[in-house]
């Protein structure tokens, strides 16, 4: 902790002092989202969009309120709805590593996660380090894979510490996805595709105002791809094929002058979806599974005096998974249904955002139950204890954000905090025996401050600092289990008195953006240091888990972006890009004299290329390169540690608008047949096409 007290003490001293902050930030746009002027519009400001001249301003996820993306002092990117139309990817996953820079995982078979500056990524459970939302309520998903990028306006990624405002999982960042709102003229599209390895889509969009007081916005669609995919030397990855649906929907209700309803939801299916395992061991790990996603909120949004506003809002989500396998122990089996799992989230939001001048307070408070369930099969369909028990975490929290504009507005400082009480059990559960249900309690404090000061010269410098917390398992702090090995009865405790994992990180950053020299750069360096990481520690036959562990990370952030149409006054954009993360330290203790680099985090990831729109034609030519980064080998005797070869694959997209409603979208992924993988064992796919006619009104 007295190394966390120093960083603490050197950030403080870079907030009070914002001309020797030289140390910069990363590429923040300040896209604005347009929509007709309408009465919807005029309330937008109710439920957190802000309109000037009629235009809808961005939200930004960094202080849970409407503000100008150039004032915060915290690093926030954000993915237009322009790049996520010509990145090729459907999911979350591909529009996050192919746009933001930051680490991913994933697996055939419908499964990722990410990691921010420098944490490893994750791709299940409810506990991690990066939190994902869509519309500012939690996703209601684990696993990343199954959000799609169908119906999203922008995604704003926060990155370093958010617990300020939104408690745990926010350490590393925090990714918000915000869907579609048409609120003005009715429009729709009608779309469908086919690709490599007979691939098809079809999807379908319709939304707008209807009458003076309703609007609402709808969509569906499909995903197949119906056979195998080959890999980058030419081989066929057998048993990836998968299908998938998903839909959405929206209401909106102007309930007179000054309040605002919304409710909706969405929906994702996976169906018979192959899992393949490890390459290593061919095809005797296969199997397939079913995902169901679904997600609902209710929001009313309100003004309580000329200064004052006042959102509500209530949602609930669940993801389901049934695994099936024709597999057990490496040798075939007849197919058999394995293991199911079940995850809800249920939740509350009260804000109240009150202006004084230009000064703003955001106060609020939130509660959250989330429950995990799990079962397992044996192979002959007779049902058998889970490996872990069920469990459940409650938690409510409050917290103020406070906004100050001084020195004529160009100084923007920040500073608030969140205080979370959790309560944790661990559930008796079906057929397991060898454990004691309990319960345990924690709280936990998190305060944040920045400064962010803007020049005449379009030169802007910010820095942040702040404390962030993960809250340990409910099996770490209340789990009990017995097992029986060689005679002996092992038993695993939890430690009822386990801290949460906390960090202390530190930014700081310049930026400069011309919009008249279609130039925008930025740069951001950051230092994390992790305390009280949980690790296992052994008494006798006892194992149980302490508090003793740290990691450090400190890296760069860096974009580039510069339009040459901008400054020749052409009607049309031709944008050269580049954004990177370069990682300078990644280290977390193995034991209190051991550190190793982070695994599965790359040295640096630098996406770059060139961007062309000109109304009616447009495309977008992709790099991403990964450098290097640490894994263990679970195939080798002894289990070594090894470093994974630096790659760089190229994408292509090509769209074509004409006779004002029809247009046509080519996308080639892996465009120069790379042979690559991102995770040992499992390679990703080779060279890919997909042609998509769409239909607009």
């Amino acid at each position: 902790m007295k190394k966390q007290y120093l960083v603490l003490a050197v950030c403080i001293v870079s907030l009070c002092d914002v001309s020797g902050a030289l140390a910069v930030e990363s590429g923040t746009r300040s896209n604005h989202v347009s929509n007709k002027t309408d009465k919807a519009a005029e309330l937008a400001p109710l439920l957190g969009l802000e309109t000037i001249n009629g235009k809808m301003y961005l939200t930004i996820t960094a202080t849970r309120s409407e503000t100008n993306v150039n004032e915060i002092p915290a690093k926030v990117e954000v993915i237009g709805r322009q790049e996520v139309e010509q990145t090729v990817g459907d999911t979350i996953t591909e529009q996050l590593k192919k746009n933001t820079s930051m680490n991913v995982i994933e697996y055939p078979g419908v499964l990722a996660g990410i990691g921010i500056r420098g944490f490893r990524p994750e791709f299940s459970g409810i506990t991690k380090h990066s939190l994902i939302l869509v519309n500012g309520r939690p996703a209601g998903a684990t696993n990343l894979a199954t959000l799609l990028a169908d119906n999203v306006e922008r995604i704003e990624v926060l990155k370093g510490p958010a617990s300020s405002l939104y408690g745990g999982e926010a350490m590393g960042g925090v990714v918000n996805i915000i869907t579609r709102k048409n609120t003005g003229k009715l429009t729709g599209r009608v779309e469908a595709g086919f690709g490599s390895y007979d691939t098809n889509a079809q999807k379908v969009e319709l939304g707008g105002g209807l009458g003076e007081r309703f609007d609402f916005d709808i969509s569906a669609g499909r995903y197949d791809q119906n056979d195998d995919f080959k890999m980058g030397d030419g081989e066929i990855r057998a048993n990836t094929r998968y299908e998938t649906q998903n839909g959405s929907g929206r209401i909106g209700a102007n309930l007179g002058d000054a309040w605002r309803l919304e409710m909706a939801g969405d929906i994702y299916q996976g169906r018979d979806i192959e899992t393949p395992g490890d390459i290593f061991y061919g095809d005797n790990q296969s199997g397939y599974k079913d995902i169901d996603c679904y997600g609902t909120d209710v929001t009313l949004g309100g003004k309580l005096g000329v200064n004052n506003k006042i959102t509500l809002a209530s949602y609930r989500s669940q993801e389901l998974g049934e695994n099936y396998s024709d597999h057990f122990w490496g040798s075939p089996v007849p197919t058999y249904h394995s293991y199911d799992s079940e995850t809800s989230w249920f939740g509350v939001q009260a804000k109240d955002e009150y202006s004084w001048h230009a000064h703003r307070f955001i106060v609020g408070v939130d509660y959250q139950d989330i429950n995990v369930e799990s079962r397992s099969f044996n192979t002959n369909g007779v049902r058998k204890a889970p490996y872990s028990p069920d469990e459940g975490r409650k938690n409510w929290a409050g917290y103020l954000e406070t906004i100050w504009k001084v020195m004529d507005k160009r100084l923007t400082v920040t500073a608030g905090g969140r205080y979370d009480i959790f309560d944790v059990e661990t559930k008796a559960t079906p057929y397991k025996t060898d454990f004691i249900p309990d319960t345990a309690s924690f709280s936990t404090f998190s305060p944040r401050t920045g400064l962010n000061y803007l020049f005449d010269q379009a030169v802007r410098l910010h820095t942040t600092v702040g404390k962030a917390f993960v809250p340990p398992t409910a099996a770490q702090l209340a789990g009990y289990s017995e097992r029986l090995v060689y005679g002996v009865t092992m038993i695993t405790r939890g430690n009822p008195n386990l801290d949460p994992e906390s960090s202390i990180t530190c930014d700081a950053g310049v930026g400069f953006e011309q919009k008249k020299w279609g130039l925008d750069i930025d740069f951001t360096v950051f230092h994390t240091d992790v305390d009280d990481k949980i690790s296992t520690t052994a008494s006798g036959n006892t194992t149980s888990y302490v508090n003793s562990l740290s990691a450090e990370m400190e890296g760069l952030e860096s974009s580039l972006s510069l339009d040459v149409g901008a400054p020749l006054n052409w009607k049309r954009s031709l944008t050269f890009f580049v954004n990177s993360t370069h990682m300078f330290k990644a280290e977390e203790e193995l034991t209190s004299a051991t550190m190793q680099d982070i695994h599965n985090v790359a040295k640096q990831t630098v996406n770059y290329g060139i961007q062309y729109d000109d109304g009616l034609f447009d495309g977008k030519l992709h790099f991403r390169n990964q450098g290097g980064m640490k894994d263990t080998d679970w195939n080798a005797p002894g289990y070594p540690v090894i470093e994974y070869p630096s790659f760089t694959v190229a994408d292509l997209m090509v769209g074509v608008t004409f006779l004002d409603h029809h247009r046509i979208i080519l996308k080639a992924d892996n465009l120069f047949d790379k042979d690559y993988y991102e995770k040992t064992g499992f390679p990703k796919p080779g060279r890919s096409f997909f042609a998509t006619y769409r239909y607009e009104f």
